[in-house]
């Protein structure tokens, strides 16, 4: 067994961990934070880290109604310009803490008056010191170069800090049954098992999600990329419908996040003009409707919202990810060319 699919069936222990020593701490940080008039937020990322931060961002201007922007390291680091961040808020996130544009960005936003939090998996790292406060995803250490565990406990802090800055509301209300979400989601690992060892020779896909679910199709590609070599595209539904929907032909593998809420009809749209291409579409929903348009299913539990999907329902991207990765004989824990600390400027 690999160390990925390891760490994959860890998640549900690893979420619960996390509510349980870092609530009271980031409850405080909001109460800091509110304090300080926090007008913007700003979230830097690579990798992973940067598909959990896409979802930090959705969750965030939601929950809280303050702009939120995913930062462009280089902006710090090679152009050196010096930004107004007076009552913002600069958030790191990064599974090792080690990574160097990251680690500049926070010392260079604290410095034009942000404050900082760090999000990372270790404890010793360089971003904990870099920070006013980190916060911990307590996954113990993360041994394969893809990315699980430590994706979705960045995903989980979000929550937790969603509800810091906005209080309890429909957004995040109920995200303490997430861990139970996953463990649930864990049981259809057979059933991806099969389903994996049917595109054993898929070379090329596309991979969809909206709203809340956009950083999921970003970090199943990634995982497809990273861990199975197939070249995988990933757009919103709504922006698949500008262009690339040309290149679906006849068995095209599309795969496609949909939970319920306000995505849905947009998702069932696309799925029905996907099937007039006879694309091989599969299906990540608790939606019966669409569930019957596709290809095939994974189904999901019914009473899982569109605001606590994204955690669950990126469990069977990774459990497909790392069966596939088996099933074309390679080893996900160490993909070609890679190493668990990636470190830019």
């Amino acid at each position: 067994m690999s160390l990925m699919l390891e760490e994959i069936r860890q998640q549900p222990d690893v979420l619960a961990r996390i509510l349980q020593q870092e609530r009271g701490k980031i409850r405080e940080l909001g109460e800091t934070l509110r304090k300080r008039s926090i007008r913007l937020i700003v979230l830097v990322a690579r990798g992973s880290s940067d598909n959990a931060a896409q979802f930090g961002r959705y969750l965030l201007e939601i929950a809280t109604g303050i702009p939120v922007s995913l930062a462009a390291p280089s902006v710090y680091t090679l152009y050196g310009a010096k930004l107004r961040l007076d009552h913002a808020l600069v958030v790191g996130v990064s599974q090792s803490g080690e990574g160097e544009d990251i680690n500049r960005v926070l010392i260079e936003a604290r410095a034009c008056g942000a404050f900082t939090v760090g999000i990372t998996n270790e404890a010793g790292s360089s971003m904990v010191s870099s920070v006013d406060v980190p916060l911990l995803i307590h996954g113990e250490r993360e041994r394969s170069v893809a990315a699980t565990k430590t994706f979705t406990g960045q995903m989980m802090i979000f929550y937790l800090l969603a509800e810091a800055l906005a209080g309890t509301s429909a957004v995040t209300q109920g995200f303490e049954r997430v861990p139970e979400f996953c463990a649930r989601t864990l049981a259809h690992e057979a059933a991806i098992r099969e389903l994996a060892e049917r595109y054993t020779f898929m070379e090329n896909c596309v991979v969809l999600g909206r709203g809340l679910l956009y950083g999921n199709a970003y970090e199943l590609a990634l995982k497809l990329m990273e861990t199975c070599y197939v070249v995988a595209e990933r757009f919103s539904t709504a922006d698949f419908f500008h262009g690339p929907l040309a290149m679906v032909e006849r068995h095209f593998p599309v795969i496609l996040f949909a939970s319920p809420g306000a995505m849905l009809p947009g998702v069932k749209t696309l799925a029905h003009r996907l099937k007039e291409l006879r694309a091989e579409t599969v299906v990540i929903t608790s939606d019966a409707e669409l569930a019957a348009i596709c290809s095939r299913v994974v189904p999901m539990a019914p009473e899982i919202s569109e605001f606590l999907a994204p955690i669950p329902y990126i469990i069977p991207g990774q459990l497909f990810a790392a069966l596939l990765a088996e099933a074309k004989g390679l080893d996900p824990d160490t993909p070609r060319s890679l190493s668990k600390v990636t470190r830019t400027l």
